[in-house]
């Protein structure tokens, strides 16, 4: 078995950070410690250098937006890394009305005839990291995605997803994702809702978020080590509940009732609610909602993610 270290260039304040990657072993789940400690001496030897040293970008953007919002997302990360962008296209667009469109992804979910693109192939031979954007329909990537991995081989590659949602998908798609790859390193996601993307002020939101998430790679957080910093579960305040009601008015057909929270302070407080949830009348399911109250004057509490 032979490891890869894939190395891709952060961006922070004036001055690159390089981040190195170890990628996945081919087979088995354990790596010999002499790697890991090059690895880690590399990464640090990278981030040492200013920005003038550092080698021309190694990454690529690639997404399909059918909306656009993952391309605002999409435009983010391409300055982040002055990274190289394949826009996904598909040969025949989906509908214009939202309607249509559910009915028709829903068949191609169901007869798993995934659409044909318009540019199926992307150079990646040149390429350590590829950002893989995407919209989440059904729960999970948009089915052009599914084209797209299997038009192209990521074995070997950094891939650092990100998605734009209607109320989740995040850590599911990612999931999937690393099921379909098992040969590349599939990393934390980045996530963030059409509503959040859409509002005012939506660039700058986008950008320190990216950052923030950039950060997180470097250090080599988990999702696990991401959810350190609240406070145990525990029953609903009334306060609570009215943040809760406040940030979720929008997403009734989730059928969402919160049973437990834990909270973290920030510049404002984070909310994890775990919830049931009874989506378009299907069973019930357990899920946690997180949801961002901002400082007193600043805002309305938000929905964040629903992670499903």
């Amino acid at each position: 078995m032979n490891l890869r270290l894939d190395s891709f260039i952060t961006k922070f304040s004036g001055f690159a950070v390089a981040v190195t990657a170890l990628a996945l072993c081919a087979c088995g789940n354990q790596e010999p410690a002499q790697n890991k400690t090059t690895a880690k001496q590399a990464t640090k030897q990278a981030a040492e250098l200013p920005a003038e040293q550092t080698a021309p970008s190694k990454s690529l953007v690639v997404f399909y937006s059918q909306t656009g919002s993952t391309k605002k997302v999409a435009n983010v990360f391409q300055k982040a890394r002055n990274a190289d962008v394949f826009e996904i296209k598909t040969a025949t667009p989906y509908p214009s009305t939202y309607d249509s469109t559910v009915a028709a992804v829903r068949v191609q979910r169901e007869s798993k005839q995934w659409p044909a693109l318009a540019n199926p192939k992307a150079d990646l031979a040149k390429y350590d990291t590829v950002f893989l954007g995407y919209p989440i329909m059904f729960g999970t990537f948009a089915p052009p995605i599914y084209s797209f991995l299997d038009s192209n081989d990521l074995s070997g590659k950094v891939v650092v997803p990100f998605c734009t949602y209607g109320s989740g998908g995040r850590k599911a798609s990612a999931a999937e994702l690393k099921t379909l790859e098992p040969k590349a390193n599939v990393t934390l996601a980045y996530g963030i809702s059409n509503k959040r993307i859409s509002a005012e002020g939506a660039d700058s939101v986008v950008s320190a978020e990216v950052e923030a998430f950039f950060a997180n790679l470097a250090e080599g957080k988990t999702e696990e080590m991401l959810m350190g910093g609240y406070s145990e579960q525990r029953p609903l305040t009334a306060e609570d509940s009215a943040v809760f009601a406040a940030a979720t008015k929008d997403y009734g057909y989730l059928s969402l009732k919160p049973l437990s929270v834990s909270t973290q302070v920030v510049a404002g407080t984070n909310f994890l609610f775990t919830c049931e949830m009874k989506a378009f009348g299907g069973p019930a399911t357990q899920t946690n909602v997180k949801i961002f109250r901002p400082l007193p004057g600043r805002g309305e509490p938000e929905l964040i993610v629903v992670e499903k």
